[in-house]
């Protein structure tokens, strides 16, 4: 779990009157709460026809999704591609196909990459959703998967800025 030390410092955008205050990790700004919602509903598009797929590939009959027996196979198949997806991304190259169109990536408080412990970590998370709606309200801009993982989205396309955030 992510300690106050692991919390980033507020920098403002430049300290000029006026200036909004920007909370930089790595450099970069944090992620509105739109951009995110936008990447995450293509991450879903994209997790679904993945799925369709590999459910044609395999002849699953999705017409029997409502019968009991078969959701128990059915809900288990889903959940493992979603893990995979989501964690394998957010290791490797520290973002979903959703956020990297977005320009997005998910870092440690010192920008760098999350490794596989914390993708596993705000992976097992996602299916709370609530994780998601607290980031609209989190003065960092994490969700509850972001504060157990000790994570924060950048958006990396508003640009690095010269003052970067130091967590000591």
């Amino acid at each position: 779990m992510a300690t106050q030390a692991d919390r980033p410092s507020a920098e403002s955008g430049g300290g000029e009157a006026g200036a909004t205050d920007e909370r930089l990790i790595g450099g970069y700004p944090l992620a509105r709460f739109r951009t995110r919602f936008d990447a995450n509903l293509l991450d879903l598009c994209v997790l679904l026809l993945v799925m369709m797929l590999t459910s044609l590939a395999f002849s699953l009959d999705h017409s029997r999704l409502l019968e009991s027996e078969f959701a128990i196979y059915i809900v288990p198949y889903y959940l493992y591609y979603a893990i995979i997806y989501f964690a394998v991304f957010w290791w490797v190259w520290g973002a979903t196909p959703g956020k990297l169109i977005f320009g997005l990536r998910v870092v440690d408080h010192n920008g760098g990459p999350i490794g596989l412990e914390r993708a596993l970590v705000r992976t097992v998370q996602i299916p709370l959703c609530l994780g998601f709606i607290w980031a609209s309200f989190d003065e960092h801009r994490q969700g509850v998967h972001d504060k157990m993982a000790g994570t924060y989205v950048i958006d990396r396309r508003r640009g690095r800025t010269t003052q970067t955030s130091t967590a000591e």
